[in-house]
């Protein structure tokens, strides 16, 4: 098919009125019959993903997987924990009342259920402390009073809420061994932590019976279907031989122990807040920072973005792409297919530049322009507002893929009828593409016409040929 300006001139052939601001908004060059076809016979394929793109596919479904079957144990226990809930009696929940009160704790409540094995403490917003049947009469006063005592420190310390960030680190960070090993320690740690509250809060008490309180739970408890927002007073048995020597021994508080504890918990905070994203290269220099910063999303003042897909393209100034000292606009797609054209544009009037052969110059770069590629194009309207006297948009050469600044010349007669001229840069399809250095000059007669609508004369013989037909 043989481009031609009528194919690709706005309102070439429907000859309505259009008034000036509205021709402006629709003087776009549209895409040759040419390029038309060869877009329309290019064989569609599957899209080609990135690894970074496969990685991120896969810690996707894996945190969706983590996150599911969380929430599906969360809803199992909950379930069974309604189903075998009963009311524990008055003096239970009066122990529980006064240990609160002397703790400053409020709002936990006290159930009976054998959804737990032996006590434990359950729930963010609304906590309850769950004792298994027949724990309680099993229990001496002062046995039962240091149990209560040990679940409200969770409360108080504010445990279930740093159990609950740490399990959440866990299924963000589901690929990093440290935060599984971190969070398998924490609830062991954070049981040390409230036996060693509960000693230094009666002072008078003996750490031996408070043991050997342990020790009783440990000898009654059974296992325990697993909560993940709950905490329990008893762990395994290697563990509470730990905790009961800790207890035994209740070393003091240091300054080596606090600095430590410090730091392991700014390091599980740091762990916790990443971001799984690529890693970053070296910070730039203060002057391309500067530069990076600079960058414009909006067309510079005297141009305006243009095309039939505008909104799926990106317009600026990009000062960290010069050429000769000088900035460069640029259009860039920001999406990842496109079937149309976007750029900037500009107008001004043909009155000076009547009855002359103009040359419009500038340099252009690329980077990974589909097959539709980069264009410069140069119009020169007539004064019907839906006549085009001479277009040339580079419709048979399109810059296609990566290129280096290079520069492009186009060529068109201003008759003297002419009203307007119109220029700018697009690019068709996906990629970006950035210009410099535009340039309007005056030439000879010498310099070839790149109009589109001219049609090419064969030269004519000095002389008759083949008159006898030979």
């Amino acid at each position: 098919l043989a481009p031609s300006a009528e194919s690709t001139g706005p309102n070439r052939r429907t000859g309505s009125s259009v008034s000036r601001s509205e021709r402006a908004s629709d003087t776009a060059p549209k895409p040759t019959p040419a390029l038309v076809f060869a877009e329309s016979t290019i064989p569609l394929t599957s899209p080609k993903y990135s690894l970074f793109e496969w990685a991120a596919f896969a810690w996707s479904v894996a945190v969706i997987a983590l996150l599911l079957a969380r929430l599906w144990a969360h809803h199992r226990f909950m379930v069974r924990l309604r189903a075998s809930s009963a009311v524990p009696d008055i003096s239970l929940a009066s122990l529980v009342a006064e240990a609160a009160d002397e703790l400053g704790v409020r709002g936990v409540r006290v159930a009976i259920t054998d959804a737990v094995g032996a006590p434990a403490l359950y729930g963010i917003v609304r906590p309850t402390l769950l004792f298994p049947p027949g724990l309680v009469e099993r229990l001496e006063p002062r046995e039962l009073r240091l149990v209560i005592l040990h679940e409200l420190a969770h409360c108080r310390r504010g445990d279930l809420l740093a159990h609950a960030l740490i399990h959440a680190a866990q299924t963000v960070h589901w690929f990093n061994p440290v935060v599984w090993l971190a969070a398998r320690a924490a609830p062991h740690d954070c049981e040390l932590a409230c036996d060693e509250f509960v000693v230094r809060h009666l002072g008078s008490i003996e750490p031996r019976i408070y043991g050997a309180t342990l020790l009783k739970i440990c000898g009654f408890s059974r296992p325990t279907p697993h909560a993940r927002l709950g905490l329990g007073i008893v762990e395994s048995k290697q563990q509470l031989k730990r905790r009961i020597q800790m207890i035994i021994a209740n070393p003091s508080a240091t300054f080596t122990r606090t600095v430590l504890g410090a730091a392991l918990l700014a390091l599980i905070t740091g762990l916790s807040l990443t971001r799984e994203i690529k890693a970053q290269p070296p910070a730039a220099p203060a002057s391309a920072a500067a530069s990076i910063a600079s960058i414009t999303t909006t067309a510079p003042t005297g141009w305006w973005k243009n095309g039939d897909k505008p909104a799926s393209y990106v317009v600026g100034v990009d000062p960290t792409q010069p050429h000769d000292g000088s900035a460069s606009a640029y259009t860039k797609s920001i999406e990842p297919s496109i079937m149309g054209f976007g750029g900037m544009m500009q107008m001004c009037s043909a009155e000076t530049y009547l009855g002359k052969r103009l040359r419009l110059t500038a340099w252009m770069k690329t980077a990974n322009a589909s097959e539709g590629g980069a264009h410069l194009w140069f119009r020169i309207d007539g004064p019907d507002k839906d006549v085009m006297l001479g277009f040339d948009n580079m419709g048979k050469h399109p810059v296609r893929g990566t290129t280096d600044w290079q520069e492009y010349s186009l060529v068109l007669d201003v008759p003297a009828n002419a009203s307007a001229l119109a220029y700018g840069f697009f690019v068709q399809g996906t990629g970006q593409a950035w210009v410099s250095g535009f340039k309007i000059e005056q030439v000879g007669p010498e310099v070839p016409n790149t109009n589109m609508d001219v049609k090419s004369k064969p030269s004519l013989p000095k002389v008759p040929v083949n008159l006898g037909f030979h």
